[in-house]
């Protein structure tokens, strides 16, 4: 990776946060005989469309793993709300500019490097205030599991909405037979951002559908920004919980 200019193409921040409720520590679990964060890292690192990698943290332990397996981080404000607002606070520290800012959630250590670059290539030529991947639903527990968030799409593959509910509703018709009569996506918490767009969300404060659904990404959304969808069929299992990372441990 190029690391010598200032002005760079995309640069990818890792918000990793030690004290998560549902699974403190999160980041330093075992999986396999690495980290989940490292697992992250090392799929960023693998990108070929990046210029620089780095991991945001609020966590003295969490930054002196990144030091043993050699990873640049940036310690950030325990007081961060989110994973978007830690991304800009290290992006600001960086000291930086760059035409891609990408968010790459800590938790998904299944990540594969294609679609980091397949990411950075589509908001590059997309009008799109942020670009953001979507899967493809073929079960019903996933499209009634609301852990799961599901994304309706507009004709262009832009987002129309995205909920932890069902989305659309389809009436009239059993939700076990939902799938056979309409496509169901959910949504990968993957995000890249034209500055301008990352600036913009810690401006704006949290709207009442993001604290309704408590997701971030609705607090741009219900500010008007375009994300644009890309479909993948990169099997990803994110860590919420110990169970999840059972489950990783097991596709490992």
């Amino acid at each position: 990776m190029n690391n010598k200019s200032n002005n760079l193409r995309a640069v990818a921040i890792i918000p990793a946060r030690y004290g998560s409720t549902r699974f403190p520590g999160k980041p330093l679990v075992d999986l396999k005989g690495k980290s989940l964060i490292a697992r992250v890292w090392e799929a960023a690192m693998n990108a070929t469309t990046l210029n620089k990698v780095v991991v945001a943290t609020d966590d003295e332990r969490i930054a002196r793993h990144c030091e043993q397996i050699g990873a640049d981080y940036i310690l950030t404000s325990s007081e961060i709300l989110t994973g978007t607002d830690r991304v800009e606070a290290a992006y600001r520290a960086l000291g930086v500019t760059s035409d891609v800012i990408l968010n790459i959630q800590g938790d998904e250590p299944l990540l594969e490097s294609t679609l980091i670059d397949q990411l950075v290539v589509a908001i590059e030529n997309s009008s799109a205030d942020v670009a953001t991947p979507i899967k493809k639903i073929n079960s019903i527990e996933e499209l009634v599991n609301p852990t799961i968030v599901k994304v309706a799409l507009r004709n262009d593959m832009t987002a129309l909405y995205f909920s932890r509910s069902t989305i659309p509703h389809f009436r009239g018709i059993d939700k076990e037979f939902w799938l056979s009569h309409y496509q169901y996506w959910k949504h990968i918490g993957l995000y890249a951002y034209r500055p301008k767009a990352l600036k913009r969300f810690v401006e704006l404060k949290q709207s009442p559908l993001e604290i309704a659904e408590s997701l971030e990404q609705l607090r741009l959304f219900a500010d008007g920004a375009v994300f644009q969808c890309i479909e993948t069929d990169c099997e990803l299992i994110a860590v919420d919980t110990p169970e999840d990372a059972d489950k990783v441990r097991k596709f490992l």
